[in-house]
């Protein structure tokens, strides 16, 4: 709680003026830069997180979850080998860029709903928005993920990173173990973001974040696994 210093009335961690006086009690946070916000998260993500619930405009979620929804088809191309469905390269990359976009949109409502849903019944305090922008920038590393470590992926392995005649594996192995091991920690990265910015935006202890987190990966991932799986039997029926 903040402490009004002008009529000493009790406020909420994010009110910018107090509820009794209207004196101000902390800067106002009109935006969001991208760039800046997405460094500050890797290098303090408490003091980030805090922004970025005070920030009046969650700038750039539906972006970041574009990306996100981007990194997790071609994720789903890797997993399935789905590339043996194409001829080339160059004919996959559109597919999966397509496909990607649309699970950007669906998961910035269905993931936030999942989150949100099960952050307020543990006692969560952050609303609908404040979820969304917390996943989103929490997304960061896997969007590094997607900018950075993909792009190796495609130049090293080519069209055989998403087929299994070769499997990728026996190409280069060190090559391949290593950047899906980078791939990993990434994802593990923005695992452990999600509990911080649980924990300061919803207002909730360790553990509470923790099963927070895991339910909602539980949740949304065997979701989508599920629905996939069946999607491509479909198809190879």
């Amino acid at each position: 709680m903040i402490t009004c210093p002008v009529c000493l009335a009790e406020n909420d961690d994010f009110a910018t003026t107090c509820t009794k006086c209207k004196a101000f009690l902390q800067n106002r946070v009109p935006n969001l830069d991208l760039f800046q916000t997405a460094w500050k998260i890797l290098e303090s993500p408490r003091a980030t997180f805090r922004q970025i619930v005070l920030a009046e405009h969650k700038n750039f979620s539906l972006l970041l979850f574009a990306l996100f929804g981007i990194n997790l088809s071609f994720t789903a191309f890797w997993y399935f080998k789905l590339g043996s469905r194409f001829d080339t390269l160059l004919d996959l990359l559109p597919w999966a860029l397509l496909i990607g976009l649309g699970l950007g949109a669906v998961t910035a409502v269905v993931l936030t709903l999942a989150y949100h849903v099960v952050a307020r019944i543990l006692g969560g305090a952050g609303g609908w928005k404040d979820s969304m922008a917390l996943l989103a920038y929490s997304l960061i590393p896997i969007a590094i993920s997607l900018l950075i470590l993909l792009p190796i992926e495609l130049l090293t392995f080519g069209m055989y990173f998403f087929t299994s005649n070769p499997p990728p594996y026996t190409l280069k192995p060190v090559s391949y173990v290593l950047l899906v091991g980078i791939e990993a920690l990434l994802a593990l990265w923005s695992f452990i973001l999600v509990i911080v910015g649980t924990k300061v935006g919803h207002r909730l202890g360790v553990l509470k974040s923790i099963l927070v987190v895991v339910l909602t990966v539980g949740l949304f991932g065997g979701g989508l696994f599920f629905a996939a799986s069946h999607i491509i039997l479909r198809t190879n029926a």
